[in-house]
């Protein structure tokens, strides 16, 4: 009777374990390491495309910018005026809204063309003032001359 009275064992407790994290494939940790190494620098490359197209569209291009040489060229077309090259060209002053900028080109005769513009905002879009004078070859003369003369406003060429 004892033996029908005793009351059943209880079941041996569980043990508790440590959580880890399931163990994973190695198709799927590689898949991961080739995302990341592949995922980041696409991210830092579309990262510095983006920043570049936001500055250009934020900041008015620099004097010597391939933008304002080519409008500088275009302007000395159309006067006729072709130098030989589009250098020096000099920053004389910059801010957030105006440019200012100074070129001695010099042209295939021995003269040269004497360009002062200005880069500016208008509205969104950036434009190009100017003030374009051909100085007469140099001579022993201290003094220089104003031969021709032009002023204007252009709108700045696209690409920059």
């Amino acid at each position: 009777m004892s033996s029908e009275n005793t009351p059943p064992k209880p079941p041996a407790p569980l043990r508790a374990r440590r959580w880890s994290p399931p163990r994973s494939s190695p198709t799927s940790s590689t898949y991961r390491l080739l995302v990341r190494l592949l995922g980041i620098p696409i991210l830092v490359v579309a990262g510095v495309i983006f920043y570049r197209g936001l500055r250009a569209r934020l900041t008015l291009p620099e004097c010597d910018s391939s933008a304002a040489k080519q409008t500088l060229a275009q302007v000395l077309k159309e006067l006729k005026l072709e130098p030989t090259r589009y250098a020096p060209i000099t920053t004389v002053s910059a801010s957030k809204d105006k440019v200012v900028c100074k070129a001695v080109l010099p042209l295939p005769d021995g003269a040269s063309v004497v360009a002062d513009y200005t880069l500016y905002w208008q509205g969104d879009k950036p434009n190009m003032r100017y003030s374009i004078h051909r100085q007469a070859a140099k001579s022993s003369s201290l003094y220089r001359l104003r031969t021709t003369g032009a002023g204007g406003a252009y709108a700045l060429a696209a690409g920059r």
